[in-house]
């Protein structure tokens, strides 16, 4: 079968990620169909799917999703279908038994994505493998005291299953976790109390692809060097590097519950003994991904040769690329201080170089930019959106 014939499906085409996975499989020579939930989006302003098909939010509409996607794949054909977010990546991890019966689903099986997906699962495996983790305690089946106890104070409480910050909330008396506890479980599920560890120390990204006979045929990491919201948020600014300790530890989680695939792990490092320790894994394709693809890691064609069950190809990483996503990057400049705005490194000032990559644009490609700015702007002023994105932020500003 040559490429041309083989159709791949993108779900969650209003996502900056999906700018990097196009534009790689389209040039690999693959037809490839977007799914978005609105036309104000990344993937619809991209020149590089082929087709672009309106549905149901994942998120706001899960059971109106699943059914238009059934209804979409069983009247069209597909070979293979990649979820980019977590929400379409959950549905299709609860339903992969019925899905592939149309197409091949890029997600592990259900037993291996649930230790993902649920940041208290992810934190177990990291405890059984004896890699360095913060002490999480899950509230619902412990007692708040006996949390607080474990944990100690100031601490995180943290949704199970989420996004990027939202929901998470520092917490530094038995009084306000007992208050707020209640409030966050009913608006985004069931929570873990997470030891806190304190700022000064870098947050980091690990991702691997990992064939089924165990070998890791692709690795990049990465270091966030600026976020929105500004003291921990989603990335606006970040570099490829070369840090062992990190794959090794992304490779020993991912044995221990045999994932399958590309995945994506958050490390944070902790100030008091600079040890790096696991915080979750991304269980989809997350936006940083064009940093590794960049570096020499094709994420994307990997994804594609398993599912068809080819022979993998095994890329390398060249560290030194540096990722911003310019639209984020201006929210930073907008509320960081006048000492960060100057003292920033990589500069926030320099926007050319042979090193830097826009992870919302490129010339080949510039609406998906334009089109960042007014979506990012619409979401910021609804005040829900902005209640969830900056609770994290907030909480980061109070004292211990």
């Amino acid at each position: 079968m040559k490429n041309k014939d083989i159709k791949i499906l993108l779900l969650d085409g209003h996502t900056v990620q999906v700018l990097p996975i196009a534009k790689s499989l389209r040039e690999h020579g693959y037809h490839v169909t977007i799914l978005c939930e609105e036309k104000l989006s990344y993937g619809w302003a991209s020149r590089y799917p082929h087709k672009k098909i309106l549905s149901p939010s994942a998120h706001n509409e899960p059971d109106a999703f699943l059914k238009f996607l059934i209804e979409h794949i069983s009247k069209n054909s597909y070979d293979i279908i990649i979820p980019l977010f977590d929400y379409s990546a959950g549905i299709l991890g609860e339903n992969k038994e019925q899905l592939k019966q149309y197409a091949k689903i890029a997600i592990p099986d259900y037993k291996a994505f649930i230790y993902g997906h649920d940041k208290n699962l992810t934190m177990e495996v990291a405890k059984k493998v004896g890699i360095p983790h913060p002490k999480t305690i899950d509230l619902a089946n412990n007692s708040i005291k006996d949390a607080i106890e474990y944990c100690g104070l100031p601490a995180l409480i943290k949704p199970n299953i989420g996004a990027g910050a939202k929901g998470i909330t520092k917490v530094n008396t038995q009084e306000e976790v007992e208050r707020l506890y209640p409030i966050i479980k009913s608006e985004f599920g069931e929570c873990t109390l997470q030891e806190f560890i304190p700022p000064g120390g870098r947050q980091f990204k690990c991702q691997i692809f990992r064939d089924h006979d165990g070998s890791i045929k692709g690795a990049t990491t990465f270091v966030k060097h600026r976020y929105f919201p500004v003291t921990g948020g989603t990335t606006s600014c970040g570099e490829i590097v070369d840090i062992p300790e990190l794959v090794e530890y992304a490779t020993k989680v991912a044995n221990e519950i045999n994932w399958v695939g590309f995945a994506d792990f958050d490390s944070i490092e902790d100030p008091r003994d600079g040890s790096y320790k696991l915080m979750e894994i991304n269980t989809r394709i997350t936006g940083s991904i064009k940093a590794g693809m960049d570096s020499g890691v094709d994420y994307a064609q990997m994804i594609v040769e398993q599912e068809l069950g080819k022979e993998v190809t095994e890329y390398t990483s060249t560290p030194g690329l540096i990722l911003r996503q310019l639209a984020l990057d201006v929210m930073w400049f907008i509320y960081s201080t006048n000492k960060e705005r100057f003292s920033a490194k990589p500069s926030w000032f320099k926007f050319w170089g042979r090193q830097i990559r826009y992870q919302d644009g490129q010339w080949a490609d510039p609406l998906p930019m334009i089109v960042g700015f007014i979506s990012g702007a619409r979401r910021f002023i609804n005040p829900d959106f902005r209640k969830a994105k900056m609770t994290f932020n907030n909480a980061q500003k109070s004292k211990a």
